[in-house]
């Protein structure tokens, strides 16, 4: 999962963000062992490939920006890592809590605001 943050850090472009975003949440879902969760991520996953998913995520993104993708995002998920490694489940949730809602108040200022 560590590999998987890294990689956020060193996205280049909003496409490599977008790849490195889905990794990271596809190994979160592969170590919990949750088969429903991988099995829902994994239909994100796919649907990541669809125009609306990509118009959203680039009307999203393109207001956020590769900075606060490689900066805050990975922060985010450096800090659910960090909880996971840790054995702390109530701070990989509320760590991920934190991550969803920021994700959500970004999707809501790009739907709200003008392209």
């Amino acid at each position: 999962m560590r590999d998987r943050v890294a990689a956020g850090r060193r996205a280049g472009d909003h496409a490599a963000c977008e790849r490195a975003d889905d990794a990271f949440h596809q190994a979160i879902a592969e170590v919990t062992r949750n088969p429903v969760l991988i099995a829902l991520l994994r239909h994100f996953s796919g649907t990541r490939c669809r125009s609306v998913w990509q118009r959203e995520w680039d009307r999203t993104y393109r207001r956020v920006g590769v900075d606060a993708f490689r900066h805050v995002h990975s922060d985010q998920h450096q800090a659910i890592v960090d909880a996971i490694a840790a054995g702390d489940a109530e701070a990989a949730r509320r760590e991920m809590a934190g991550h969803l809602a920021l994700v959500r108040q970004a999707i809501r200022a790009a739907s709200s605001g003008p392209d």
